[in-house]
């Protein structure tokens, strides 16, 4: 396992126990998971803190995916408990090389590293006056590190109007590549490993 795989891990577990996950997830990996070989060249972290849920995906140069989910952190219930949850999974060569032209076009290149959405105006509503804005709790944070190309873009706070499908307002290619990553977690991967995130 690599120098920079271990930090993502670590880095990824320090979170979940600064939000309530605890020291024991410092320990070691579940021995369920097969991390793959050497560093990952794409990587996505969602992060919705209202909603208590955070998920982070990772490509390999071979198409091996690596994907991390964690749900129910701030508002659990017994039916529905704080759970991490480990995915795995691999894309073919086309299908990599596709997302690595998104990230090698001059749209991407010229981006700033991170954005917010200014909000959208609030109507008014029958007895209500206008005022203020809306913005979603999102947070997206795009990474390349492949060849000549490696950077980090950050989106924070867009709006989506499909329950999350897309985001079409962030910067392109932003939201292209965030709907070939979803694709992927949501469709090319399966559960190997679930485990509660004990408070």
């Amino acid at each position: 396992m690599t120098n920079k795989l271990k930090l993502y891990i670590g880095l990824l577990l320090l979170g979940v126990s600064m939000v309530g996950g605890g020291a024991w997830g410092l320990l070691k990996l579940p021995p369920q998971i097969d991390v793959p070989e050497g560093d990952p060249i794409i990587g996505i972290e969602l992060d919705f803190v209202i909603r208590g849920e955070f998920a982070k995906l990772f490509l390999y140069d071979s198409g091996a995916v690596l994907y991390i989910e964690e749900k129910n952190l701030r508002m659990s219930m017994p039916e529905a408990p704080p759970t991490r949850v480990w995915k795995t999974g691999k894309i073919d060569a086309g299908e990599l090389s596709n997302l690595i032209e998104l990230f090698q076009t001059a749209e991407f290149a010229a981006l700033d590293a991170y954005y917010q959405f200014p909000g959208k105006p609030i109507e008014p509503i029958e007895g209500v006056p206008a005022g203020g804005f809306t913005i979603g709790d999102g947070k997206f944070t795009f990474s390349i590190d492949h060849e000549d190309v490696k950077r980090t873009v950050t989106a924070f706070g867009y709006l989506t109007p499909d329950k999350g499908l897309t985001y079409p307002d962030m910067p392109y290619p932003l939201n292209e590549i965030y709907k070939g990553l979803k694709g992927i977690a949501e469709n090319r991967t399966e559960e190997v490993y679930s485990e509660p995130i004990r408070p």
